[in-house]
């Protein structure tokens, strides 16, 4: 029997959620002022260190702007906000992604994932492309629904890392937990094989140096997600 370390969060962290969490749920729209930061500490209890690293990382995620001599103001976190931003979104909605995220990442990897194949047919060598056939054929054996995903999750990792566009890779590495949730999501409702298919056919394609079939089956593999009988939204 194994068991978790329990970690609680600190009081910068905690700051910070509330302040996400009025913005996420509209009780802070864009525009609106927050009071002083001597104010914050005053009526949430906290330091004023506590209050400007929190101010800092908030807008950092594009939640909040500082206007020097002005004050601090609610932001557009959609037009400002980076990959932070998008996993504060999600831990907002209790670790679920909803339909609005789901479909915004997986609109982009339909985009993304023409691409990469292309670069890795272009760019990686035999031996790279070989070894996501090993990452293939761990998916096919039994696993749990966690470890499937983590699978997938590193084949498709693996594809981005051999296409040699190392922006692509950092991105896709930085998204990897909320993509292992789209996964379950779809596999839940429509089963591994799906999954699988794809996966082989888009393999086969980079085997044979197929640039137009591996983009053709990259993107519509990713779409199905969100159009069709197997969308998850």
């Amino acid at each position: 029997m194994t068991f978790n370390k329990i970690s609680a969060p600190s009081v910068r962290e905690i700051f910070v959620r509330q302040i996400e969490n009025k913005i996420l749920s509209g009780e802070l729209k864009p525009g609106d002022k927050l009071p002083p930061a001597r104010e914050l500490c005053t009526i949430m209890g906290v330091s004023l260190t506590v209050v400007n690293a929190g101010i800092s990382e908030l807008a950092s995620k594009g939640f909040v702007e500082v206007k020097p001599r002005h004050g601090t103001y609610v932001a557009d976190y959609i037009a400002n906000g980076n990959t932070e931003t998008f996993f504060s979104i999600i831990r907002y909605n209790g670790g679920k992604i909803n339909a609005h995220e789901f479909r915004s990442f997986t609109e982009s990897r339909v985009a993304l994932d023409a691409l990469i194949v292309e670069l890795v047919i272009k760019r990686a060598s035999d031996e790279e492309i070989a070894q996501l056939g090993e990452i293939l054929d761990e998916v096919k054996k039994p696993h749990g629904l966690h470890e499937t995903c983590t699978l997938i999750t590193d084949f498709y990792h693996k594809m981005y890392i051999i296409s040699q566009n190392s922006f692509c890779a950092l991105l896709y590495n930085s998204t990897i937990q909320p993509q292992k949730g789209m996964y379950e999501m779809f596999i839940e409702k429509n089963g591994i094989q799906v999954v699988i298919d794809n996966m082989e056919t888009v393999y086969k394609c980079l085997v044979e140096r197929d640039i137009e079939n591996a983009r053709r089956y990259a993107s519509s593999g990713q779409m199905s997600a969100i159009e069709g009988p197997y969308s998850v939204i």
